[in-house]
C-alpha cells in the first residue's frame, strides 16, 4: 500500500470532517492516506485509525485513543454473530446510548463495554425499540476482519 503525509489543506479539512462528525479532536498533525484495493485508508502517527471515504474509525483507534463514540449495548448471542461480520438486528440489542438515526456511525459492545463492531445505523432507535425486529444496523468493521488486522499488524 502506497502511503503519503496529507498537505495542511487536506489536514485542516480531514480534522474539520472527524470533529463535525464525531465531536472529537485530532491532536497528531501527523496524518497518512493510503490506498489499496479500491479502498482509503487514514493512518495518525502510523496506527490505521479511519477508513473508507465515509471517514469510519477503526476499532484499534477507538480503543487505543478511548474515544467515546455512540453505541449500543448488545447480547452475547449478537456479538458471536457481529464477530463474524453479521449485521445488527434489533432484537439483540440489550440498551442504547446514542440517538441513533439512520446513516450514523456507532459501537457496538458488549454488556461489559468492549467495543466489538463499528455499525452503520439503518433504521431509527424509535423504530427499533418499537417494532423490536428487523436489521437495525450494518456491520462495518469488526474484531478480526482484515481492517482490524493491519491496524494490528497482522496483515
Amino acid at each position: 500500500m502506497q502511503r503519503h503525509f496529507l498537505s495542511q489543506k487536506e489536514l485542516k479539512n480531514f480534522k474539520s470532517i472527524i470533529k463535525q462528525k464525531y465531536s472529537l479532536e485530532i491532536e497528531s498533525d501527523n496524518v497518512e492516506i493510503g490506498r489499496e484495493k479500491k479502498q482509503v485508508y487514514y493512518f495518525i502517527d502510523g496506527k490505521l485509525s479511519f477508513f473508507s471515504e465515509e471517514l469510519v474509525p477503526t476499532l484499534c483507534w477507538i480503543m487505543d485513543t478511548k474515544a467515546n463514540l455512540p453505541f449500543v449495548v448488545v447480547d452475547e448471542g449478537a456479538v458471536k454473530a457481529l464477530s463474524r461480520g453479521a449485521d445488527l438486528f434489533a432484537p439483540g440489542i440489550v440498551s442504547y446510548s446514542c440517538e441513533c438515526k439512520p446513516n450514523d456511525i456507532i459501537l457496538a459492545r458488549t454488556t461489559t463495554g468492549i467495543p466489538v463492531a463499528v455499525m452503520k445505523v439503518l433504521i431509527s432507535k424509535e423504530e427499533a425499540m418499537t417494532t423490536k425486529r428487523g436489521k437495525f444496523a450494518q456491520n462495518l468493521h469488526w474484531i478480526g476482519d482484515d481492517i482490524w488486522k493491519i491496524c494490528r499488524g497482522q496483515n
